[in-house]
Order: C-alpha cells, then structure tokens, then sequence
C-alpha cells in the first residue's frame, strides 16, 4: 500500500469549520476523481476466514444486542464514553449535504466477552495496545451491524493522537461476517468494493483515504472493526495478504 510520511506536522483542527478539510489537509491522497484506484494501493484484502457457519449464533447476539450510533454517540461505549473533540466540523460536513447531522451511521457493539469465536477471529491478527498511560490507544473490537439506510459518509479517519510518538504503528482490519448483498459497498479512494464473503478481511491506510459504507440493500450487513497496534506478527499477516489466505481459529 502507499507508504505515508509519518513525520509530517499535522494543521492546527481549531482553524478549521469542516472535518473533511482538515483530513484533506494532512492526507496524502490524490483526490483526482478520473483516477481509478485499484486493490493494494489505499486498502488491502488480507484473507478470509472459513465456516462462517461457525459464528452465527454469535453474530446473532450481536445484532439483538447493538445500539445505533451518530457522529455525536459513537463514542459512548466502554472507556471511550467521550464527544469526538470535532463533532461541531463532522456534523458540518454533514449539513453541506443538507443531510440530518444526528443521522444514523450503523449499530455498534464493542463488549466481546461472551463471543469466544468471533474474539478468536480478532485476536489471531495480534493487534496490541500502547503501554504508555500519556497515550490514548487501547485495543478496541467493535462490530458494525449497518440496517437499510444507515451509512457512514466520506471522511477520513483522525487517529493520529491515539498514538502520537509512532502514529505508523496503528492499524485498523475489517472483518465481514455476512456475505455482500446488492445494494451494499464500502468505497475506498474510488474503488467501490463488493462481492465480499462472509469471513474476507482487509486493512486500509486510515491516515489517508477517504472512505465511506453505506447498505442500501434489504439484508443487514455485519462487519467486525479492529483497531490496535501492529506487532511483528501483525505486519506479516499484512505483508503477504491476498485473498487466496485461510485463516484458522
């Protein structure tokens, strides 16, 4: 994937009205709409995990047990029961649109203790967390169960104060527990991505590319969300990522 400067001086977010600009302003993207991105430059597909029969009681639970988020609620689970400190500019973007700031973005769950399989599956990319208490970053497993609607609209992710000495060694894997449905995508740069299956996991390079998730289909699209640190067994898992990789748990 595209190798970032993590050493660039990030601009002041208090300068700016909109979410989006500020992102833009520290991305390296080429927001060049007539380029077509492809697969391994902004986002990568990893591998997969099979017998998605395995966790279906499990992704049940989490679909009985997930609450709706906004921009302003996404926050409120576990330790991070916080506003985003740039809610006034997401919710901007959204009114640019003339789009419902409040607007529902999926459902989220992020309490995993009683899901051994699907805690299993996360666990085998050995994401870490930072032990230094002045950092922000704790290893975090969240599900997105989005219903026909909800969307999360284009941005880009702001992670960089969740480890602000080493901002490279944070990573974010997605993991799809249902198989792709008409109607749903995730796009990456512009790169629409679908025709997933249950069990396909893959990275992207959160620093820089806009993205966005929407389901307008009939069917409930359930995706897994990690975030953590990368260790050594992480960065190899990602280094010889392709979808012919089984992953066994």
């Amino acid at each position: 994937m595209h190798t970032t400067n993590w050493n660039k001086k990030l601009t002041d977010p208090a300068t700016y009205k909109s979410s989006w600009d500020w992102t833009v302003s520290n991305s390296e993207y080429h927001f060049d709409n007539e380029r077509q991105d492809k697969e391994g430059e902004w986002f990568k597909i990893l591998g997969r995990f099979p017998n998605p029969e395995s966790w279906q009681q499990e992704m049940q639970t989490i679909i009985n047990e997930s609450k709706a988020i906004s921009w302003e609620t996404r926050k409120y689970f576990g330790d991070y029961d916080d506003v985003s400190p740039m809610l006034e500019q997401e919710e901007y973007d959204i009114l640019q649109g003339h789009g419902n700031p409040k607007l529902e973005l999926s459902n989220m769950l992020d309490d995993f203790s009683n899901l051994p399989v699907l805690e299993s599956m996360c666990d085998y990319f050995a994401l870490t967390q930072s032990t230094d208490l002045s950092e922000g970053l704790k290893k975090k497993y969240r599900s997105h169960v989005q219903h026909t609607g909800q969307m999360f609209n284009r941005h880009i992710d702001k992670l960089w104060d969740w480890k602000p000495s080493d901002p490279e060694q944070i990573c974010r894997i997605a993991i799809f527990l249902t198989d792709w449905e008409p109607g749903q995508f995730y796009q990456y740069g512009t790169y629409t991505y679908t025709n997933w299956r249950a069990g396909d996991c893959h990275t992207f390079d959160w620093a820089n590319v806009p993205h966005a998730t929407a389901n307008a289909s009939n069917t409930l699209r359930t995706t897994l969300l990690l975030t953590g640190l990368k260790t050594d067994r992480t960065r190899e898992i990602i280094e010889s990522g392709n979808a012919n990789n089984i992953f066994m748990v």
